[in-house]
């Protein structure tokens, strides 16, 4: 690739990094109004965030079919233009259109979500850390930016979560005018290297563990967008701090985006960057429950963005790091993003449900500080060496029964070794046997 398509390449990985959190986030600073317009209780309004997840877990195993066929390029676009239709239909179909709209940039980013990863390995396999952290680092401003601006253009310009919501139209637009060159690419399926890469990444332990990994951070994240805020302001504290607060949770995971991927580049095992990624988490989100002023909200606040950024980044890094070819990320990714954020989906919902039975945010946090050891033990797994879908892993099955036929063959030589020796000691006997009688006629 020459150099001048690398760099327009990268350029459009870095917009639809753009595209894939920020008309998600968005929601989350102006909940309360869409509650307040259309009467909805709070488990109702966490399915507005939970929507696009449940959309992810749907569509995300079509993903790499529709790739194979069309290219990953063209699949990409088609995820722009879904994602730009949805926030038309979001902001202006009343209540109804409300969840039409979401359920469709859902269907959209779920597309980001599977090729992205897929056409950073094909393109840039030397330097998969160094894009992903371009790409995370995307995602986590432009999350922040989401959550940060809602607020100021809803109510403090006046323009309404309708309107606020649908600023995100123009950057996809943007988006797509800059990915068009990438549209006129031929379909390129990923050559498949070896026979062994035939064997399912569903059938593999480790894409598990990559799964789990996936949706157990990304219940946290989304459980977060959506009802950070709320939290914080049912502290005593005032909403305008509320809103910051969600703007910082979005901001101080970008260092973390920045540094973790380059970091996964340089080990084979990042086992150690897991635990300290969790620990940092964990201690955030103890302080966020004990926490009643501004400097320890703060203070947990930053930390939880940082596990949180981290923890995004390892298990974007861990679909390609743990892939042997594109082919096999795709599926990888389709795999981790459709069975991970179907787990994720429950977050919001299950959140605001534990919320409106036991009317305290206590149990929720401290059920999220659980999620985060769980997290740390899914990370162990899959944060270890081996490639999923590469000979090692994919012929497992194989190496086993080879190792049974060589054990079955061995115990036959023995035995048959052991038959040998018993006829050479009979016959020997009979020799002996013959022998003494003729020894005795002679006599």
């Amino acid at each position: 690739m020459k150099k001048s398509q690398a760099v327009l390449l990268l350029l459009g990985i870095l917009f639809i990094s753009f595209n894939l959190r920020a008309p998600i986030t968005a929601v989350g600073s102006v909940v309360d109004m869409i509650q307040s317009e259309y009467g909805l209780s709070n488990a109702v309004a966490g399915f507005i965030t939970t929507l696009p997840l449940v959309a992810f877990a749907i569509v995300s195993p079509f993903v790499a079919r529709i790739s194979a066929k069309i290219g990953h390029s063209r699949t990409m676009f088609l995820g722009l233009v879904l994602i730009l239709a949805g926030e038309a239909v979001r902001s202006y179909t009343g209540v109804a259109g409300l969840f039409a709209g979401t359920a469709i940039i859902g269907v959209g980013i779920a597309i980001g979500n599977v090729i992205i990863p897929a056409i950073i390995k094909l393109n840039f396999s030397e330097k998969v850390g160094f894009v992903t952290s371009i790409y995370t680092s995307g995602m986590c401003i432009f999350a922040a930016v989401g959550a940060g601006i809602s607020i100021p253009l809803a109510k403090g310009l006046g323009a309404g979560w309708k309107h606020t919501l649908f600023v995100w139209f123009a950057l996809t637009i943007f988006t797509i005018i800059i990915w068009l060159p990438q549209t006129g690419k031929k379909a390129v399926a990923p050559k498949v290297q070896e026979e062994h890469h035939e064997v399912s990444v569903w059938k593999e332990k480790l894409a598990w563990w990559v799964t789990l990994f996936m949706g157990t951070q990304s219940l946290l994240f989304y459980a977060l967008v959506a009802w950070l805020p709320t939290i914080v302001a049912s502290k005593g504290l005032s909403t305008a701090f509320a809103g910051n607060m969600a703007l910082l949770f979005q901001l101080m995971a970008i260092p973390a985006t920045l540094v973790i991927p380059t970091l996964c580049d340089k080990f084979k095992n990042q086992r150690g960057i897991v635990y300290v990624v969790c620990a940092i988490y964990g201690t955030g989100m103890i302080l966020f429950l004990l926490g009643q002023t501004q400097i320890v909200i703060t203070a947990a606040v930053v930390l939880m963005s940082i596990g949180m950024g981290g923890s995004i980044s390892l298990s974007i890094a861990f679909i390609s790091l743990r892939s042997h070819d594109s082919k096999i990320a795709s599926e990888l990714s389709g795999m981790s993003q459709s069975a991970g954020y179907l787990l994720a989906g429950l977050g919001p919902i299950v959140t605001g449900l534990i919320f409106d039975t036991m009317s305290t945010w206590n149990i929720p946090i401290g059920i999220f500080i659980v999620l985060i050891a769980f997290l740390a033990l899914c990370g162990h797994f899959a944060g270890t060496g081996m490639l999923a879908g590469s000979p090692a892993t994919a012929s497992s099955a194989i190496i086993e029964m080879e190792e049974e036929l060589a054990e079955e063959i061995k115990k036959l030589e023995e035995e048959f070794a052991a038959e040998v020796k018993k006829l050479e000691e009979e016959f020997v006997k009979e020799v002996h046997l013959l022998e003494e009688k003729v020894g005795m006629k002679k006599h």
